[in-house]
């Protein structure tokens, strides 16, 4: 099993040559960096765009970067960072068209930047606690967790679909559950 625990994945990023940490790396918080740039009203093009950046800067400066929660966590330093990406790359497009359509652009601010890039932080973490155990589980037994739990199938409907009894899908929820919390404590540590 691939070490996705932060502190030891923040580590080994520093070895610029260990593929499979920048690759575990990627696939965890590429979508959660574009998908906050895209809540924060870029397209996906220019979202793509500030992820690159924010890369490339992670790349830059995790030489000197040392992972110590009492400075600070790995979280917060990486929300500010796109944070001010975003905000650089929305001053810079202003200045470009020079007009108030750039003011009509930006996004509504019914959620801080800090309430929308912890939302995403759970959220993503969680697909990819979820897409991991989708390889690790019988087909039926993920099918069964995706509709009573994620879809929200009454119990009688996934029963008649997946030819189960209640029992079963309770326990493949409290089951897949237990998973799932575990995963999440591999990848996010409460100093994050």
């Amino acid at each position: 099993m691939v070490d996705t625990t932060r502190p030891s994945l923040l580590a080994r990023l520093k070895d610029r040559r260990d593929v499979t940490a920048w690759e575990t790396f990627d696939e965890v918080y590429r979508p959660i960096l574009l998908r906050f740039a895209a809540s924060r009203g870029l397209d996906h093009a220019d979202a793509e765009d500030v992820v690159q950046q924010c890369m490339a800067a992670i790349q830059d400066h995790i030489q000197g970067f040392d992972y110590d929660p009492q400075k600070g966590r790995f979280k917060g330093w990486l929300r500010t960072m796109v944070n001010n990406k975003i905000r650089n790359f929305l001053r810079d497009r202003r200045e470009r068209q020079g007009d108030s359509r750039a003011f009509a652009e930006l996004p509504s601010q019914e959620e801080s930047p800090e309430e929308a890039f912890e939302k995403l932080w759970m959220q993503e973490h969680l697909w990819h606690c979820l897409r991991q155990l989708r390889g690790q589980v019988e087909d039926s037994t993920f099918l069964a967790f995706q509709r009573y739990v994620m879809e929200q199938w009454p119990i009688e409907r996934v029963c008649a679909e997946l030819q189960m009894k209640p029992n079963q899908v309770y326990t493949i929820k409290w089951r897949m559950t237990e998973k799932i919390a575990a995963k999440m404590s591999e990848l996010i540590d409460d100093s994050d």
